[in-house]
């Protein structure tokens, strides 16, 4: 017996549901994928204003990590 308090149809229903929620986040971030950051990223590579920034803006992101984090 598990230690639970949910039947195992109710486990199963959850884990049904749970896996169908996921698909459809999996669907959706191709059609953003495909929709809205694909069209992005070759505008950035052809100069054009992206984000808001002026055409021809050239950004590089630098991660910095604060001297005494460096041990962890």
């Amino acid at each position: 017996m598990s230690l639970s308090r949910d039947s195992r149809q109710e486990r199963k229903l959850k884990a049904f549901r749970r896996a169908q929620f996921a698909l459809k986040q999996r669907l959706e971030r191709i059609d953003f994928e495909e929709d809205v950051l694909m069209p992005e990223i070759e505008a950035l590579k052809a100069g054009k204003a992206v984000l808001g920034l002026p055409e021809g803006t050239v950004f590089d992101i630098t991660i910095e990590v604060p001297p005494d984090d460096k041990a962890h």
